[in-house]
């Protein structure tokens, strides 16, 4: 069975209605595999964005990525052999390389009546279903629920600050609020980034905030799924953590906002994942690594 892939570059959604804008290229294109799918072909669709996993995963893609950059996006693949780079082929070309018939005079008229330009005044579309009173009264029933809303929120507040002036005296004039300080590391704990292992493909290193060393559970989870992703294929990857109060970890907190992690190819090629670390952002950190230039000498794997 034939089967089509296509690899899409980083974006919202592939449906092309994303937003107030519409890309009617791509809508036109989902249709278009929409149409493949009905004549038999298996078509499977992945977002750079999304599922960078994928990418990883399939060694043409990777190889292209590595070569071209995104550029190379879309790629279409048909049976895992490139058929189209950076560009969405019309319904004929696709059409051509999945040896199925194509009726032009079919996909015109599909595109018409998609497009709604056969719909004219009569059609449904141009007649409201609810009456003007009833709109009225709708609009009425709105307007008091606002307002019902609004009166329940500012009540609240007002018993809110009531409470707190009461409780005023009855409590100390300062309150020791708990720091969570997590003990969890990310792999290894050193101190400078010569201490990585030089066997590696890539370093994820954690760089943790001054004032708590440890890395939460979710991002260290993050990072081990995404070294045993890499693993699979054949890629080795390799855990840190960056101690702080050290002169690597000075110079890098100046260039990121701690904690993050820093993501090393190679022993030159460098990222930053910060604010959410979950598996996602730390592959599509691995697969921009591997596709940046020389680091220069004011990288900090230097």
């Amino acid at each position: 069975m034939k089967k089509l892939q296509v690899f899409d570059p980083p974006m919202c959604c592939s449906s092309g209605v994303c937003g107030t804008n519409v890309d009617t290229k791509l809508v036109k294109f989902a249709g278009d595999l929409e149409w493949l799918k009905k004549q038999g072909i298996e078509v499977e669709r992945y977002n750079l964005s999304s599922e960078p996993s994928t990418f990883v995963n399939n060694p043409v893609v990777q190889k292209t990525l590595k070569e071209e950059g995104n550029e190379c996006l879309p790629l279409i693949l048909m049976n895992n052999e490139i058929m189209f780079k950076g560009k969405y082929p019309d319904r004929k070309k696709l059409a051509e390389i999945c040896g199925t018939e194509f009726n032009n005079e079919e996909a015109v008229s599909k595109e018409t009546i998609t497009s709604g330009s056969v719909c004219g005044p009569e059609c449904d579309c141009h007649q409201s279903a609810v009456g003007d009173n009833t709109k009225k009264l709708i609009f009425a029933a709105v307007v008091i629920v606002i307002i019902g809303i609004i009166f329940f929120k500012l009540s609240n507040k007002a018993s809110a600050a009531e409470f707190r002036y009461f409780n005023f005296w009855k409590k100390p004039a300062y309150q020791t609020i708990p720091v969570n300080i997590s003990n969890e590391l990310l792999g290894e704990q050193i101190d400078s980034l010569s201490q990585m292992s030089s066997n590696t493909d890539v370093a994820y290193v954690y760089i943790p905030a001054q004032n708590n060393q440890g890395i939460s559970s979710s991002a260290k989870n993050a990072a081990i799924s995404a070294q045993k992703i890499l693993k699979n294929r054949n890629i080795s990857a390799g855990l840190y953590t960056l101690k702080p109060a050290t002169a690597d970890y000075n110079k890098l907190v100046t260039q990121t906002a701690a904690p993050a992690i820093l993501v090393i190819y190679k022993g030159q090629n460098t990222g930053f994942v910060t604010g959410e670390i979950n598996q996602t952002r730390l592959l599509q950190a691995y697969i921009a690594a591997t596709r940046a230039g020389d680091c220069g000498s004011g990288c900090p794997c230097h």
